[in-house]
């Protein structure tokens, strides 16, 4: 995103409430920045609940005040929302909502890849990349030194089935999933008994969460193990757990 704003402050600095809890998804909120760019107007609030495209996770989508908007950082790292109707004034009061089931779903596959990245390093694999989209979920590994078990398609299926029932061991253990920010404004996402990752995204509250983790595929494409897998939100069809 290209912006060229016609207001900003650069005093106001803007805190992320979704770090602390991704289930929260109405917040008001004020307006710490906005103007113009070529996509139209915009505005960034603190706290901000919205996700913005990155890290392999696609971004939220929401409303400010009822008006539909998408989440983008900007060159100066704000999380700005595009596609106001009008550029609000700085230190407006607004009302903030996130779909709710795009967020639960989004967090999801992101806490069930951060578990298929460790089963893949704990199978010697060197992890290479990541997408956490709908759909098109997958994580991407070295294949430097794994050519033989993962020679034939019947080779990777045994393969993928090991994976799928270690996953669905280390998921009935509904292990905790915490976040927490360091005072050089890094963030870690720890996974009880799993791994530690720096990582910005919206993560479930326990393993217990997750449901439908299926562990689709796996081939050698483009000098890259590609792991495909599809999770979903345990209450996807209602409200979030109390």
């Amino acid at each position: 995103m290209t912006t060229a704003p016609s207001t900003r402050t650069d005093e106001a600095r803007q805190t992320h409430a979704y770090f602390d809890d991704t289930y929260l998804t109405e917040a008001d909120a004020t307006v710490i920045a906005s103007g113009t760019s070529e996509d139209g107007p915009w505005a960034a609030v603190s706290p901000n609940i919205f996700h913005p495209k990155g890290g392999g996770q696609p971004s939220d989508e929401g409303t400010l005040d009822g008006a539909p908007v998408t989440p983008a950082r900007d060159e100066d790292g704000l999380v700005v929302l595009l596609g106001a109707p009008t550029v609000p004034d700085i230190g407006a009061r607004v009302a903030c909502r996130v779909d709710a089931g795009l967020r639960r779903r989004h967090a999801a596959l992101h806490t069930a890849g951060h578990v298929l990245g460790h089963l893949g390093e704990a199978r010697g694999w060197t992890h290479s990349g990541h997408s956490h989209f709908p759909g098109q979920a997958r994580l991407d590994f070295d294949p430097t030194g794994h050519d033989d078990e993962l020679a034939t398609p019947e080779l990777r299926d045994a393969v993928r089935v090991e994976l799928q029932a270690q996953m669905d061991e280390l998921l009935a253990r509904g292990a905790a999933v915490s976040a927490s920010v360091d005072a050089g404004g890094h963030r870690t996402v720890t996974i009880e008994g799993v791994n530690a990752e720096p990582c910005g995204g919206t993560h479930v509250r326990t393993l217990a969460d997750l449901a439908a983790v299926r562990i689709l595929e796996i081939k050698v494409k483009r000098g890259a193990i590609k792991v495909r897998y599809e999770a979903e939100h345990a209450d996807a069809a209602g409200g979030h757990r109390p």
